[in-house]
This record gives C-alpha cells, sequence and structure tokens, in this order.
C-alpha cells in the first residue's frame, strides 16, 4: 500500500479515466466523456487540496488500484450534530488486479488514517448499477445508512 499525493496524478489519471468510463457506459444520459485529461487532473488536484488524501497498490511499479478520501467538516445546525468523517471519494482497481483484495485493503488502510485523526466515521456513495463495489463495501461490514431515490418528471427535457 502506498500513499499517493499530487505527484502522483500523472499515474492515478488513467484509472479515473477508467472510472469514469465505467460511469458514462452505465449511465450516458448524467455522464459524458468530454473531458480533457487536464480537466481531470484539475479535479484530482481539488480533492488533494481540500483535505484529500490517496491510497494506491502498485505491481512491479504500476498503480492498479487507488482510493481517494477526504475530510468532511458539517458544524451543529438546529437538528442535526456536528460531524466529521471520511468520505471516500473515488475507490478503482484495474479490471486484471480485482478480486485481489485491493480494494478492501485500501478501505482498510484508510479507515486506519482516519482512525488516527480521531474521525469515527466514513461513508461513501455509489450508483446501483455497481454491485462490485457494494459488495467491498459489505464485506467491510459498512452498511446503508440513507437512501436517495429520483425519478425523471414527465414533459421536461
Amino acid at each position: 500500500m502506498h500513499t499517493l499525493t499530487k505527484d502522483d496524478i500523472p499515474d492515478i489519471l488513467p484509472l479515473f479515466r477508467a472510472l469514469h468510463r465505467h460511469h458514462v457506459a452505465a449511465l450516458p444520459d448524467r455522464f459524458h466523456d468530454d473531458g480533457t485529461d487536464s480537466q481531470f487532473a484539475d479535479h484530482l488536484a481539488q480533492l488533494f487540496d481540500s483535505d484529500g488524501a490517496a491510497l494506491g497498490v502498485r505491481v512491479d511499479g504500476a498503480l492498479v488500484a487507488y482510493a481517494l478520501f477526504v475530510i468532511q467538516n458539517r458544524a451543529a445546525d438546529a437538528f442535526r450534530h456536528s460531524v466529521r468523517r471520511g468520505y471516500l471519494e473515488h475507490i478503482f482497481v484495474a479490471e486484471v488486479h480485482r478480486k485481489a483484495g485491493h480494494a478492501t485493503a485500501m478501505i482498510a488502510a484508510m479507515e486506519a488514517r482516519i482512525v488516527g485523526q480521531g474521525i469515527p466515521v466514513w461513508t461513501a456513495t455509489h450508483y446501483p448499477f455497481n454491485s462490485r463495489i457494494a459488495g467491498a463495501f459489505s464485506a467491510v461490514g459498512a452498511n446503508v445508512d440513507l437512501i436517495r431515490v429520483s425519478k425523471p418528471v414527465d414533459g421536461v427535457q
């Protein structure tokens, strides 16, 4: 397991593009693949600049998996307690390296990091089509804690 930094963005970029293409293929009405490598790299840099941290797995020097998480802080308000949590923004394992335990190992490493910062919980979101990551989340003991629904309205394009 390796700690990744902004200097590793060129290595993360192909995996991020593959993750994004996975979303484009499943949800073409929601996602497009028109972004440039520069725009994708800028997005990654912004995540690192926003309390982001990343972990990766290298095989023979090549990055084959990465997990990027950010720390979220929400102040208490009139009806909710304050929250400090880790948010798993991206996780991706290259196809040929799946089923080797990389996703669960990166999640465990992320947990160790946030626990070291006194953060008691992490969250993540995923689309229903992504059963693989749902399985990884279940394998590490994560449970559904919020359900979001959506419905296109009739008559609006």
